[in-house]
């Protein structure tokens, strides 16, 4: 197996970074209530989770994030990703924090991760 450009490893790790930083002061800003938050998961009647979604968010990063289980964090990630699509259309505003977040993970973890992809790549 040829060995992975470093430019690779450490753009793949800055983006996942990125993403994670971006879900994890979600899931933080869910577990302090934050107004503008609550009031936007109200528009789709989830309100009353927002600690549990705050939660999951956090709990997804942080899988995400040990070597040992990044493969399952990725996967939840992805998962977690469609929601927050899927909630923005709902909510009427348009997809693209959540399109972005999407592309920027799987770029990422491909980059780091490429037998993750199954393209060989």
């Amino acid at each position: 197996m040829k060995e992975m450009p470093k430019w690779r490893l450490y753009l793949g790790w800055a983006l996942s970074i990125f993403v994670c930083l971006g879900i994890a002061a979600s899931g933080t800003a869910k577990l302090l209530k934050a107004q503008e938050l609550v009031d936007s998961l109200a528009k789709i009647n989830l309100q009353d989770y927002i600690v549990t979604i705050g939660v999951i968010e956090l709990l997804c990063v942080a899988l995400y994030l040990i070597p040992k289980t990044s493969n399952i964090g990725f996967f939840l990630l992805c998962s977690y990703i469609g929601g927050i699509i899927a909630s923005e259309l709902a909510m009427g505003f348009g997809p693209g924090i959540g399109i972005m977040l999407a592309v920027l993970l799987y770029v990422g973890t491909m980059l780091r991760k490429p037998e993750l992809s199954g393209l060989g790549i």
